[in-house]
């Protein structure tokens, strides 16, 4: 072979890329397990309720019209239209409360089912504000339009997870809420009936309030319908990640859950024009339109799993520069059969990782993969490398590497600069540990081991 140590090189690198296979192997199975978990929370949640959005409440007006309709007939031989007064119903008009205001608690419990854990919700809400009764409708041309039945109704996303509702308190009266009626609108969940529209006076500002239990899990919001909307939310989570179209005005988070208040007003809504087409539409439940709150995991299982395979490369870069430099410098002897072993057990370190994690806390999974992957490579680099120090100096290397990771892992803003500066600090040492290598005997050493003749380079 005419260049021995290019050889052992591109052996060493191919071997190194084919280690990447099962890495990427383990990726695919982890994807696996995170697919299953996702439907195991999307059962859960068919079985008892999912998010939660609030919308509401609006009073809703049933609306009636009359209108002349013409026809046309024949009377003595001759045409003739007849016109004739007919009613009929026309859409339902939904009003916005002048002032809104939601306060909100949140407790999140840990359930499971079989090794998957779900995080379950149970929000307590009390809900006041004050409503102004609206005019007449204004009549169009020949048509004129009157109010008819009124209601008060709340819209949920998931009504299953409606647990109980207190009477709703409507100025001076109380009236109780039930499941909304199709003379109203279905998608609605609750309605209470105020009775006809021409028994109330318009102008009139009418304060409401009710409280309401519901279950959900991940995200909770509310649709900030009123003129002026005041939303509190408060709950032990510790790790809250605010969604929806507003930020919170005020945020208290901290280990022992977080406190959250949001205030909108029509001019950034849209205000009655824009809630009364979205309830019509069907649209209160747009993302575009909440604020509210998701339950983020920082420690998602999987996701650490995931971007830890993602620095597999690093693992093998960092293990086989070390043995390569252990080669040239000390004079030490491995095979490639010895490479691809260190090589398959870094890759196992991810199967036992992902495999422990699904059934201890992720912290207790890594350090026990890490602690059994570290004695494994020791054990087996023990008689290769032939010495004790050299032995311990690799232990070092692979705690040092384990616990890079793991710092990595928890600090995702700062992951691209410190494996950044980890792969230059490999080019670094490998670089200064070998700057005095002649590299032309180093050649003609390999080849002496092959029984190869190597051409010394010419020389004065």
């Amino acid at each position: 072979m005419r260049f021995p140590l290019l050889a052992r090189a591109g052996v060493i690198a191919g071997v190194a890329i084919a280690i990447l296979v099962p890495v990427q192997l383990v990726n695919g199975k982890i994807a696996e397990r995170q697919a299953r978990a996702l439907e195991v929370e999307r059962r859960f949640a068919a079985e008892t309720g999912g998010p939660q959005t609030i919308a509401g409440p609006l009073l809703a007006l049933a609306c009636e019209e009359t209108y002349l309709h013409e026809r046309q007939i024949m009377r003595d031989g001759k045409a003739e239209t007849v016109a004739e007064r007919k009613v009929r119903a026309c859409p339902t008009g939904y009003f916005v409360p002048r002032t809104l205001e939601v306060a909100g608690r949140l407790p999140v419990e840990a359930r499971s089912r079989g090794i998957y854990p779900i995080r379950l919700y149970r929000a307590a809400l009390d809900v006041s504000g004050e409503l102004d009764w609206p005019p007449p409708p204004a009549a169009d041309g020949a048509i004129a339009r009157v109010w008819k039945e009124a209601y008060l109704v709340v819209a949920a996303s998931d009504p299953r997870g409606i647990k109980s509702v207190s009477p709703l308190a409507w100025g001076d009266r109380t009236l109780a809420f039930a499941s909304a009626k199709s003379d109203v609108d279905p998608r609605f969940a609750l309605q209470a009936a105020l009775g006809a529209h021409a028994s109330q006076r318009a102008g009139q500002a009418f304060p409401f309030r009710f409280t309401m239990e519901l279950i959900g899990a991940t995200r909770f919001g509310v649709a900030p319908v009123g003129d002026a909307t005041r939303f509190r939310l408060a709950s032990n989570w510790p790790h809250p990640s605010f969604t929806g179209a507003w930020l919170p005005d005020e945020r208290t988070i901290g280990s022992e859950g977080f406190e959250a208040t949001w205030r909108t007003t029509h001019y950034a809504t849209g205000g009655q024009a824009a809630w009364q087409k979205q309830a019509r539409d069907g649209g209160l439940f747009r993302s575009a339109q909440v604020a509210g709150v998701a339950l983020f995991d920082p420690v998602n299982l999987y996701a650490l799993a995931h971007r830890a395979t993602e620095y597999g490369f690093l693992f093998v870069l960092f293990t086989f520069a070390a043995l390569a430099l252990a080669e040239v410098i000390a004079g030490v002897r491995l095979h490639a059969v010895q490479y691809a072993l260190v090589g398959s057990a870094l890759a196992v370190f991810f199967l036992l990782l992902i495999a422990l994690a699904e059934h201890a806390s992720f912290r207790t999974a890594y350090v026990a993969a890490a602690a059994a992957c570290v004695a494994l490579l020791t054990a087996y680099l023990r008689h290769p490398l032939g010495t004790a120090t050299r032995t311990v100096a690799f232990c070092a290397l692979f705690v040092l590497m384990y616990g890079t990771l793991y710092f990595l892992l928890r600090s995702e803003d700062n992951a691209l600069l410190m494996g950044s500066l980890l792969v230059f600090g490999v080019l670094a040492t490998a670089m200064l540990a070998t700057r005095r290598l002649d590299w032309s005997a180093l050649a003609l050493r390999l080849a002496g081991r092959t029984g190869e003749t190597v051409p010394r380079p010419a020389g004065p």
